[in-house]
């Protein structure tokens, strides 16, 4: 292992295992602590030299501070993995939950075994695998961060599996998907409008309606208004706004 990588690496951090594993003595790391040209970040962990305190030491000097096994998890991952947050003042990193790992100031511990498919690694760190990290920084800092990230970066299906595995996120994702089918239903009324059919969204139901024309545009199972014409908006919505225009011409 060579010594001058691991610090390019790792934004001048470095563990004490990695530097005697690089060829240092224990007696050459406690001389370079005690001159100060090495400075503990935490307990066995140094920043070297005149290395800035940047945000990628501080994640850098929590994961490796937590030992075998630990991953960079929650927004701390997400920033990590260059989603859309900014670096948490507190980083928290996950390890098996067969070890025992103390405190420090700024980092929070999880103890949970993942499973493989929840692990990965970024620019070397060991970080949580994407799914995983979007489900629990939704959990953290709202739902609005899945609105955030988009489906082709993480898809849906991918999350929804992370939160099949870990037991967890079974609302957020639920609500994440109302406040999408909202969305699209919003969409899907602009467009409406700017084809020359009044429409909106009405509070409570998952519906578009059309009240001049007297159309619903909903899913199935949505009960229309008697004497009111039913487009099911299942399709894409330049398809459906061809169809209730089709509609709203026979109404009138």
């Amino acid at each position: 292992m060579c010594l001058d990588d691991v610090l390019a690496t790792q934004a001048g951090v470095v563990s004490r295992v990695q530097a005697l594993e690089s060829g240092l003595t224990p007696q050459e790391v406690d001389r370079r602590v005690a001159r100060r040209r090495w400075h503990p970040v935490h307990p066995r962990v140094y920043l070297v030299g005149d290395a800035p305190r940047t945000d990628e030491a501080r994640v850098w000097a929590a994961v490796l501070w937590a030992g075998e096994g630990a991953v960079l998890s929650g927004v701390a991952a997400a920033w990590w993995l260059g989603l859309p947050v900014r670096a948490p003042s507190t980083i928290a990193v996950t390890v098996p939950r067969r070890r025992a790992v103390g405190r420090r100031p700024g980092v929070v511990v999880r103890r949970r075994t993942l499973p493989v498919a929840d692990l990965g690694e970024h620019r070397g760190l060991p970080v949580t695998a994407l799914p995983l990290t979007v489900l629990e920084t939704a959990s953290e800092i709202g739902v609005a961060f899945l609105d955030a990230v988009p489906a082709r970066t993480v898809p849906r299906e991918e999350v929804v599996a992370a939160s099949e595995r870990a037991g967890v996120g079974e609302r957020l994702l639920a609500e994440a998907a109302e406040r999408a089918e909202l969305r699209a239903r919003l969409r899907l009324a602009g467009m409406l409008r700017r084809a020359g059919v009044p429409a909106h969204v009405v509070p409570g139901r998952k519906a578009v309606v059309c009240p001049v024309h007297r159309v619903l545009v909903c899913g199935s199972g949505e009960p229309a208004p008697r004497g009111w014409a039913t487009v099911v908006g299942t399709g894409e919505d330049a398809e459906v706004v061809a169809m209730v225009r089709e509609r709203a011409w026979i109404a009138g």
